[in-house]
């Protein structure tokens, strides 16, 4: 995989999010591949921290910009201080989570979730993917939810980002391989990172497996370009599979509405 991943997607690859969790582990399963990578987080000092560890220990060059992409425009000073870069591949991984009751949750937190949930992700998956088609090569990983697929009760605006993106990763699958260019669409479940640890969920009590990041990034560069959707863990697939077929909206509705005021601190 390590010199098909290179080949295919080198020599550079735009990590958003790239300091912490799934973003942090792609990086790291890049960087053995020997792709040089542009971390985009918002945090400065562990953006340097994350370069000199990677530089470190690969041989890869390793360049940050430190922008909040759930600020209005700051796509743009990210597509602007990207430039001088062929990217190969695009990895939106920076995301943010609200939770609650939808009506108790302030409209400007929900507001900055989607600008960074989907019209950064929009915006930036639109730029990259015309640079990738003029060179006739590329690769994009777009990262959503089991969430996105689900009908997802206390999670309601953040399930709805994800859930555009993954039908933005679908339709595009289609559209953009006529160019070379490979789009998946990682679905992960339940993810040891800061985000989930940030719910008050006990999502051990839930039928969904708790996986961690490492994990997930091996999965999900495995299954790039091989798959159109990337479902990492067994329990995981299970879920999506019985939400898919076996279940009615109406019923799974309120199975997971149930289940959630029964596991996450916010409803008591």
């Amino acid at each position: 995989m390590k010199n098909t991943l290179l080949e295919k997607y080198g020599p550079w690859a735009l990590v958003t999010g790239g300091t912490s969790g799934i973003g942090a582990a792609l990086a790291e399963e890049l960087a053995k591949a020997g792709i040089n990578l542009l971390l985009a987080a918002r945090n400065q000092q562990k953006l340097e921290q994350q370069a000199q560890s990677l530089t470190s220990r690969h041989s890869i060059e390793v360049a940050t910009i430190s922008v909040d992409l759930s600020q209005k425009d700051a796509y743009r000073e990210l597509i602007d201080k990207s430039e001088g870069y062929e990217i190969g591949l695009f990895i939106p991984s920076a995301a943010l989570e609200n939770n609650g009751k939808f009506t108790q949750i302030a409209a400007e937190d929900e507001l900055r979730l989607l600008q960074l949930n989907v019209i950064s992700v929009y915006a930036l998956t639109h730029h990259f993917a015309r640079k990738m088609q003029e060179r006739k090569k590329g690769g994009i990983l777009l990262i959503t939810s089991l969430s996105g697929i689900m009908p997802s009760p206390y999670f309601a605006n953040y399930a709805g980002s994800k859930a555009y993106v993954q039908n933005l990763g679908y339709s595009l699958n289609w559209e953009l391989k006529r160019y070379n260019i490979d789009v998946s669409v990682l679905t992960p479940g339940p993810t040891s990172t800061p985000m989930l640890e940030g719910t008050g969920v006990d999502f051990a009590k839930t039928p969904m497996s708790i996986m961690s990041p490492q994990s997930v990034a091996k999965i999900a560069l495995k299954g790039l370009g091989r798959k159109v959707v990337i479902v990492p863990g067994l329990k995981n697939r299970i879920m999506a599979f019985m939400l898919k077929y076996l279940i009615s909206t109406r019923a799974a509705i309120a199975m997971n509405g149930k289940m959630m005021e029964k596991v996450a601190s916010f409803h008591k």
